[in-house]
């Protein structure tokens, strides 16, 4: 649950009990839209751009105290959220962290293409960090260096449950629409870098974030199923605000199969928070002036982009994973069978006896 009791010191009443307002609706948006997170049999994975989250090159306004609510309410109704876009300066992010409370950690990386940090948020409850993190640089093949990523990507080890998985997310290059040569190779790269380990360690690879795959027939799609990942189709969903790119992807690769997609969506914040209907409510905290001096626009439709630095340019994109196979497994154990799980005792030296 978000700590809300900081809300009762605002000294704006107006705006608190607007944040109140939205608060309750975003909730209620959540709850229709997104399956219950305290399942016992399931987790709830998702990823999220935030745009320009802790940034302040290209922000025209700080953020909001009520939009910091409202990313934490969001973050809040999964269990395990790959979070791109987190910048230099991180008191936004932590001051989400201090919202979500005491049960929520995580893991970021350094800077680095344009000045990025990539994250983990996960709930301690449901989700355990298996003490194995690292940035993904490219092996040399033939002793030439291929050209790595823009922005490196950020692999971690997790368990939900039965379920253990190493997910990577990343913020593949973008460059222009007319020219995806670049994007379509560093999409390639890591699927089929990825594809290539699992061949030799057999665990399950999780690749999420934000792709900036065009659409599900794009060949930066192609780059991306090629490389023998799988996307299933209840993920192929838009999460461009404009609701005409799907650039943010939740792709796997598991050699038992033995994954559930419960169910998967993309959640439209800005049904419930900044809203369309709100602009008047906002007009007054929109910049007067841009960066370089001159007036700014705070008509409706600049209203629509501001909101873009408040909350982002992207939606959730999320899906409900079964992590309980009991039964699968006590099957796997009949005469004839393989087991499913190997429990083999740890390696070293054996106590010794009397």
């Amino acid at each position: 649950m978000v700590q809300y009791s900081g809300l009762r010191f605002w000294q704006d009443t107006g705006a608190r009990d607007r944040a109140i307002d939205r608060l309750l609706a975003l909730r209620a948006g959540l709850a229709q839209n997104v399956s219950p997170n305290n399942k016992q049999d399931s987790f709830h994975l998702a990823t999220w751009n935030i745009r320009d989250f802790g940034g302040h090159r290209l922000n025209p306004s700080p953020r909001l105290p009520e939009t910091l609510l409202y990313i934490a309410e969001v973050i809040s109704a999964f269990d395990l959220v790959a979070v791109q876009e987190v910048n230099e300066d991180m008191a936004e992010f932590q001051q989400v962290m201090r919202l979500l409370g005491p049960h929520w950690d995580y893991i970021v990386t350094d800077q680095s293409g344009n000045m990025e940090r990539l994250a983990f948020v996960f709930d301690t409850r449901k989700i355990r960090f298996r003490h194995v993190a690292g940035e993904i640089v490219l092996p040399p093949k033939k002793g030439v260096e291929p050209p790595q990523f823009n922005r490196t990507p950020f692999l971690v080890a997790f368990q939900a449950g039965w379920f253990k998985f190493n997910l990577c997310t990343v913020h593949i290059y973008y460059g222009s629409a007319a020219d995806t040569t670049k994007r379509k190779r560093e999409i390639s790269d890591i699927a089929n870098f990825f594809t290539a380990r699992q061949k030799k360690d057999g665990e399950t690879y999780i690749l999420l974030g934000d792709f900036n795959i065009l659409n599900p027939t794009d060949p930066t799609m192609n780059a991306l199923l090629g490389g023998g990942f799988e996307v299933p189709a209840q993920l192929r969903k838009p999460t461009a605000l404009s609701g005409a790119h799907y650039y943010d992807q939740i792709a796997l690769r598991t050699q038992n199969k033995l994954v559930e997609i419960r169910k998967a969506g993309n959640f439209p914040w800005q049904d419930y928070v900044f809203r369309e209907a709100d602009f008047s409510a906002y007009k007054a905290a929109m910049p007067k002036t841009t960066k370089t001096g001159k007036p700014a626009k705070t008509d409706a439709a600049a209203y629509k982009t501001w909101r873009t630095w408040q909350m982002s340019d992207h939606l959730p994109l999320w899906t409900e994973i079964k992590m309980d196979f009991t039964e699968a497994y006590l099957e796997s154990l009949k005469v004839g069978e393989k087991p499913l799980a190997e429990f083999k005792p740890a390696s070293g030296a054996k106590p010794e006896v009397g």
